[in-house]
Parts: structure tokens; sequence; C-alpha cells
């Protein structure tokens, strides 16, 4: 949430408020240079003239609370989001130490069973999540980098392989990231749910990141395939195939998250190509 909108939006409502004050006073002192008014007429209007004021100074005053507690309600929102990234960065590291002991004692037990061959095969697959690691360690923004890295340790514990790549830089997201990584964090839940039934080389997710001129470009894939006719009908909200236990509100908070940021969501679904959601931001 950009706190600098709520500012500049305070001082949008005010001006034009100034504005109107101005000219309410204008029109009532050249009607009473010019006009000829009794005194009765004098009070009357000097009456509807303060009324029409306090309205004004009323309304600016309710919409600037309103701003204030909208932005009371995104930082607190911020704080949960970031709460929520460091718990997931947090059993990510304590996954990924477990990971690693154990595969220091897989490899101990190879060499001493001599078994050098299934040792290279177990190697290379090591050397393939490490490549993943590897692309998440390149974002240059520890939100989105810790987002992913999660969500790429999550990936491997469901026997998911979670492609990763982002060729652009996230450094400047500012007060976009918190949406953003959500917008993101739902897309990939929502693909390693769609492909965990799939058989084993079908659970495969990919993620990229990419600029298209002043627009950043937002895509994952699965192999997995939707049957809801139209396919627009996944954003609605509570709508889900996945059976209990999923609220069918993930899809439906990508939607609203990225017209929120002025950006747009799309959906594909075939059996040759998978499924696939395109999430255009600008900026």
């Amino acid at each position: 949430m950009n706190f600098t909108v709520f500012r500049k939006n305070r001082y949008a409502v005010a001006a034009p408020a100034l504005l109107q004050l101005l000219f309410l006073a204008g029109v009532f002192a050249v009607d009473m240079r010019v006009g000829r008014v009794v005194s009765g007429d004098v009070s009357a209007r000097a009456v509807v003239f303060f009324l029409f004021a306090a309205t004004i100074i009323l309304s600016v005053l309710t919409t600037v609370r309103m701003f204030r507690l909208y932005e009371r309600e995104a930082l607190f929102s911020a704080r949960l989001a970031m709460a929520d990234s460091f718990n997931s960065l947090a059993e990510s590291m304590r996954v990924q130490n477990e990971d690693f002991l154990s595969h220091i004692k897989e490899i101990a037990r190879f060499c001493r069973e001599g078994r050098y061959q299934d040792l290279a095969g177990y190697l290379d697959g090591v050397s393939g999540q490490i490549s993943v690691l590897n692309s998440v360690l390149q974002v240059d923004n520890p939100v989105i980098g810790a987002l992913l890295k999660a969500k790429a340790t999550e990936a491997d514990v469901r026997r998911v392989r979670l492609d990763i790549n982002v060729s652009t830089s996230l450094r400047e997201l500012g007060g976009k990231v918190l949406p953003v990584a959500r917008i993101i964090g739902n897309l990939i839940d929502n693909a390693l749910d769609a492909v965990s039934s799939l058989d084993e080389q079908d659970r495969v997710v990919g993620f990229s990141a990419r600029r298209a001129g002043p627009l950043l470009r937002l895509e994952v894939v699965n192999r997995g395939l939707i049957q809801a006719t139209p396919l627009e009908r996944v954003f609605e909200s509570g709508y889900t195939t996945k059976g209990e236990g999923h609220s069918g509100l993930g899809l439906h908070i990508v939607k609203n998250l990225a017209e929120a940021l002025l950006g747009t969501v799309k959906v594909s679904s075939d059996e040759a190509a998978g499924t696939r959601f395109i999430v255009t931001l600008p900026g």
C-alpha cells in the first residue's frame, strides 16, 4: 500500500474545498455589495452561507479522517504480511538446515557402500535444487526473495519442481511490494495445489517476472487443467474445485489486488499448454 497516495489525496480533497469556501464567500460579498437587501435578508443569507461553509468543512474533516483510518488499516495489514514473510523465512531456514544434514548423511552412506553411480544421480538432484535457490538469491527485493525461497521449500516438500525466472529488478516496487508478494504467493499456492495430484513428471510449476516496456509482467504456469466454464469463474469469491479445506478466495484476492494496483489478470487453460496466469501491473 502506497502511503504517499493517502497524503496526496488529503491535499486533493482540501484544496477544492478551500476553493469552494472562497467562491462562496465571494458570491456572498458581491451579493451584499451590489444587491438591495434589507437586514432580515442579510441575516438569512448569512445563515445559509455559514451552513454551506460548515457542511464543506465537515465533509473535508470526515474525508481526511477516513484517509487516516485507511492508512492505519493499510499499515496494520502491511505489518501482518511482513510477519507472515518472516515466519515463512524462518520455517524455510529450518527446513533447509534439516535438508542439508540429510544430504550429508546420504552422501556419506553412498560413499561407505561404494554406490558411486547412485551418488552421482543423487548429486544431480541436489544440484537442481541449488539452481532453484540461486534463482531466488538473484531477486533484489528482500520481501519477494523471502517469499520465493519459502515457496521453493514448500514445493520441494510436496515433491513439485518449481522453476523460478526473475529477469528484472524488483527493487523499486516500494509500497506495492506487499500486495505484489501476495499476488505471487496466491498464484504459486494455487499452482502447487493444481499439480499435487498429477503424475510425478507433470508436477511442475513455473514462475517468471519480467518487464514489458513500462509494465511488470508476472506469470505462473502449471500442467494442470481448469474445468471451469467460463474460465473467469475461478476469480469468483468462494469458487473452488479442490474440495474441503479450500476457501476459494485465493484467485479472487489476486484479481482484486491486481485491479487495485491498476493492473489486469488473465487466465488460459488447455490440455496442450496447461494453465497460465498472467498479471500485468504498471510500474
